[in-house]
């Protein structure tokens, strides 16, 4: 009887530690398929009065997911069995944690919760802040896919190695 729900709640573990390394891809999606519709309530406050839209927190949580759903969801990277493996599970995390500061830099840069940048004589706002905070985006974004191409190839290559 013991031995049976001993199984039962390794089994059910198993379950959870499953769907939790899967939540970050999931929200990744969800917030993907959010963002595309283009629904009217993205404009709309988190909460009143705080200038903080729908759409920057569902960007934000979405730029986040990018490099931790990879970290999370890939075995050999979430449990790196090499230095090299290591260097990427490091890197990857080095990226979720950028990203995790993109909202509160961009935030810095265009002194707004919109994200809107003008031609102002202060470099807050401006559209020298505006070239930093999309190039900042663009970096936490294409360091992911540029990562994630050179540890699929060469995880592809050992595996072609050891056949």
């Amino acid at each position: 009887m013991a031995h049976s729900r001993l199984n039962s709640h390794s089994t059910f573990g198993k379950m959870i530690r499953t769907w939790l390394r899967l939540l970050p891809l999931l929200l990744l999606i969800a917030c993907s398929i959010l963002l595309l519709e283009g629904l009217p309530i993205l404009n709309d406050p988190v909460l009143k009065g705080s200038g903080l839209p729908f759409e920057l927190l569902i960007t934000w949580v979405g730029i986040i997911m990018l490099p931790l759903s990879i970290v999370v969801g890939i075995r050999i990277l979430r449990k790196p069995i090499s230095p090299v493996y290591r260097f990427y599970h490091r890197t990857f995390l080095l990226i979720t944690l950028l990203a995790s500061f993109w909202g509160l830099l961009s935030y810095l840069l265009a002194g707004n919760w919109t994200f809107s940048f003008s031609n102002t004589d202060r470099f807050k706002g401006s559209e020298q802040a505006f070239s930093v905070f999309r190039y900042f985006t663009a970096i936490i974004i294409s360091l992911t896919i540029f990562l994630l191409i050179v540890f699929g190839t060469h995880h592809l290559i050992i595996k072609m190695k050891k056949k």
